[in-house]
């Protein structure tokens, strides 16, 4: 089963910080996942939201700040308030530190409300000058990106994510067969949408189950009597704990 620190140890950490990272990094766990924007002047960042507010004090979205308006932006914690690695990291920050570790990392393009010009390009680019092709996922809700990836490198793999929303528009047939014309490793759903069908359908397809966002051991339960590939949490060392026992 493999675990994901979804936005980093993030039930215990600021999310998608550095330190969010530093806290993943000894956890016997398969890998970390964040999200990926773009700002004004063309930096690669890890952020969740489009815009600022939530996690971060200030204003505006990602997309029409620079770089370093962002880095003088300051976590809405007090504690942390004066962390260095409490700030929005660049995505060469965080390859940088997965680099020297056994972690695999699952990069979210984040442009599913949002587009970026030359995101994907920038993102493989990077993957690319860390040499990580091969321990790096992409995972978009925008299946035109996921083409776009395997096109500028096939042996990256890719994941569509599918959530509710997804399942308004588009049956699981179609929803497979947009799996297979993306040339996806990995299918993502979230755990409200997971169910028997989907995962032996997807099976079948020859395509990996990686849910998220797990949370609950209830439904950690569940997943692992489906038969899931992997699982992205908040909790990693707790759900970690849980396979353990139940495998």
């Amino acid at each position: 089963m493999n675990i994901y620190a979804h936005r980093g140890n993030s039930g215990f950490f600021p999310e998608n910080t550095m330190y969010a990272f530093k806290k993943s990094i000894d956890l016997d766990i398969c890998g970390i996942e964040l999200d990926v924007q773009k700002t004004k002047d063309g930096v690669l960042v890890v952020h969740h939201d489009e815009t600022l507010g939530r996690i971060f004090d200030g204003k505006g979205s990602i997309k029409k700040l620079t770089f370093d308006e962002l880095r003088d932006v300051n976590l809405k914690n007090d504690e942390l308030i004066n962390r260095d690695d409490c700030k929005i990291p660049t995505l060469e920050e965080v390859l940088e530190l997965i680099k020297p570790t056994d972690l695999n990392l699952n990069i979210e393009i984040k442009n599913n409300k949002v587009r970026y010009k030359g995101i994907e390009e920038d993102i493989v680019k990077l993957v690319k000058k860390y040499k990580m092709e091969k321990r790096v996922i992409i995972s978009s809700f925008n299946y035109r990106s996921l083409k776009r990836i395997y096109k500028l490198d096939s042996k990256i793999k890719t994941a569509y994510l599918v959530g509710p929303f997804t399942f308004k528009y588009r049956n699981l047939k179609k929803v497979l067969k947009i799996c297979k014309e993306c040339n996806c490793t990995y299918i993502h759903p979230s755990c409200d949408v997971v169910n028997k069908e989907l995962v032996s359908e997807a099976h079948k397809k020859g395509l990996l189950v990686q849910v998220h966002t797990v949370n609950s051991i209830t439904i950690m339960r569940k997943l692992i009597k489906l038969k899931v590939d992997g699982v992205f949490t908040d909790y990693p060392k707790i759900i970690n704990t849980i396979v353990n026992k139940e495998l």
